[in-house]
């Protein structure tokens, strides 16, 4: 069901109930003051008869004749009756020994009664009268008015029907008003329905915000700020896939062509030299491959998917699973790795994070300052309480390219070291997922002291925290 006619139907609904609920109301009021005005009246006629009655001659009271509504022909006494019913309220009186004094004609149905005082109820003829007595305790003379409650009826729905009425005549137009109410309110949501319905996929221009009702303006903002992500996350993806496409290109081309030659060649040697190209070229290809996933899989995760498993981060541990993950090529590269860390009492960079994650960004570090140091040299990875450094002695970075180092793919040009350019993404990808960042620059050692940074200086990576420095406790 549509919001539209979900309003309507709640607008009818409410207005239905609210019209059933004041004609309630109105008839419970209507009676109440209608019964408190006859009651009155007739408590007021009693005492006035039995006023009168002791002053009355009696004997020249006329003779009964027979009740009736209506006056009999000819009779001129009573005037212009008009709209008058006189059979609808009637009046008795009897003497102190029960004779009844025949003072209405209507009045000689009503009943003695002579136990009952006040009000009550009564069926004469079929018909229900509400009748009241009053008794002159001093002389004994018992007075009855009764009335006729057919015409009370009558009124209280005389004046229910004169309020509701209108109402029920005017229905037909509140509902109309009130459906073109709902759609023209709705307009605005019609129209930007229209807008998306018709806007391009990659369209990222924000929505028009000022036409938009103040209730939705939060929702235009954040489906604002949707499309805004959406068109980031586009833009990345095409442009890695571009990228993907555009490194898996090179390496694919070097396997067929060292497949052509390992195939073609006759000489043990020349193929046995094609196939570890092969080899090596399938490792790259497997390398490039997982750091895509990986890539993929970090840049789906926020801070908020890695708390629930986030713990405090116990760096030696990690530390020890990095190291031997990345003992094959310290050794085949004939590099050896140095672990730092602080003197005690201090702790080496208190965070909470995924153990998992964080292992990833420092084996990545490692590996590339591995990949890129030279043979029989040192790679320092230094814990203190508010960074972690992960130093080599390669030849370091220009400064102008320093900027650059965590881009996708990129690597420096002249550079002999086959690699993906993803390592250090990913890293910077999981440091920024744990409140962290990683700076890069180049460092000096004993022999180039004094010469300046850049080549043969060799490059560290610095992790700390994102922000203002924070120096934890000791």
């Amino acid at each position: 069901m549509t919001l539209q006619r979900r309003l309507i139907l709640a607008v009818l609904f409410a207005a239905a109930l609210a019209w059933v609920l004041t004609s309630a109301i109105i008839y419970v009021s209507a009676r109440e003051e209608i019964n408190e005005l006859y009651d009155t009246d007739m408590v007021r006629m009693a005492q006035q008869m039995q006023a009168v009655l002791p002053i009355v001659d009696i004997s020249k009271l006329p003779r009964p004749a027979p009740p009736s509504t209506e006056p009999e022909p000819g009779d001129e006494d009573l005037g212009d009756l008009g709209s008058a019913g006189l059979g609808e309220l009637a009046i008795a009186a009897w003497r102190p020994g029960g004779e009844p004094l025949h003072i209405d004609p209507d009045g000689d149905r009503l009943p003695r009664a002579p136990h009952i005082k006040g009000f009550t109820e009564a069926t004469i003829d079929g018909v229900q009268w509400r009748l009241y007595y009053l008794n002159d305790a001093a002389v004994g003379w018992r007075v009855c008015v009764g009335q006729v409650l057919a015409e009370r009826e009558e009124l209280i729905f005389a004046y229910l029907e004169a309020q509701v009425l209108p109402w029920v005549l005017g229905l037909p137009l509140l509902t109309l008003l009130m459906v073109w109410g709902v759609r023209r309110a709705l307009l605005p949501v019609r129209t930007l329905s229209a807008e998306l319905a018709t806007r391009a996929p990659h369209d990222p221009t924000p929505l028009d915000v000022s036409p938009v009702p103040g209730e939705l303006v939060p929702l235009v903002t954040a489906m604002n700020h949707l499309l805004s992500r959406v068109s980031a996350v586009l833009e990345h993806e095409r442009r890695l896939t571009a990228d993907a496409a555009h490194e898996l290109r090179t390496p694919l081309a070097a396997l067929k062509a060292q497949w052509e030659v390992a195939r073609r060649s006759q000489d043990d040697a020349e193929r046995a030299r094609a196939s570890a190209m092969v080899e090596a070229g399938i490792d790259r290809l497997s390398r490039l491959v997982n750091q895509l996933l990986t890539l993929s899989r970090l840049e789906e995760s926020t801070p908020m998917s890695v708390a629930p498993r986030a713990v405090p981060a116990d760096w030696p541990e990690i530390a020890n699973q990095t190291l031997s993950d990345c003992l094959p090529l310290s050794g085949s590269r004939d590099v050896d790795i140095e672990l730092l860390w602080p003197a005690e009492p201090a702790v080496p960079l208190p965070i909470t994070g995924e153990p998992a994650l964080l292992g990833i960004m420092l084996r990545n570090l490692l590996d590339n300052a591995l990949r890129y140091s030279p043979p029989h040299t040192l790679v320092t990875v230094t814990f203190l309480p508010d960074r972690i450094e992960v130093a080599d002695r390669g030849p370091g970075v220009p400064p102008d390219i320093l900027p650059r180092l965590g881009d996708r793919f990129f690597r420096e040009a002249g550079r002999r070291e086959h690699g993906t350019g993803l390592g250090i993404s990913i890293a910077r990808r999981v440091a920024a997922l744990h409140g962290l960042r990683i700076d890069f620059a180049n460092r000096r050692n004993k022999r180039s002291e004094g010469e300046g940074e850049g080549e043969g200086s060799g490059l560290i990576a610095t992790i700390r925290r994102d922000g203002p420095s924070h120096n934890p406790p000791q």
